[in-house]
């Protein structure tokens, strides 16, 4: 019988996994990368933080805000950003890149935002 939810250890490939309604959601590995979600990962409170090595998306987008799909293509390896609240003032030791709808703008240290040019 199926695990409909808990927690399953696999002594053979040394892992831990967690079921959700009979479908295995996630699991803890002995090797890298360590944890794996099987059906995506929402952060529902606070940040996700990473404090060393790399964030990768190795396929697919990179979203930022809540973004509708496209009418026609999708893109494939893009940023895609929505419209949100321009920056104001200096970031002091960083800059920032966010769009106004229209175009790509870049924000720099000293508070100056312009396009982005290609």
């Amino acid at each position: 019988m199926a695990l409909k939810r808990g927690w399953k250890y696999d002594a053979t490939n040394t892992r831990l996994s967690v079921y959700v309604n009979g479908t295995e959601a996630g699991r803890f590995d002995n090797a890298t990368p360590y944890i794996t979600s099987l059906a995506g990962l929402t952060v529902t409170t606070s940040n996700c933080t990473v404090t060393a090595g790399d964030t990768r998306n190795t396929v697919g987008n990179c979203r930022l805000g809540a973004v509708e799909a496209f009418s026609t293509t999708e893109p494939t390896s893009a940023m895609v950003f929505m419209v949100g609240t321009a920056p104001v003032g200096t970031i002091t030791t960083s800059g920032a890149l966010y769009t106004d709808g229209t175009n790509v703008m870049k924000i720099i240290a000293n508070g100056t935002a312009d396009n982005v040019e290609t």
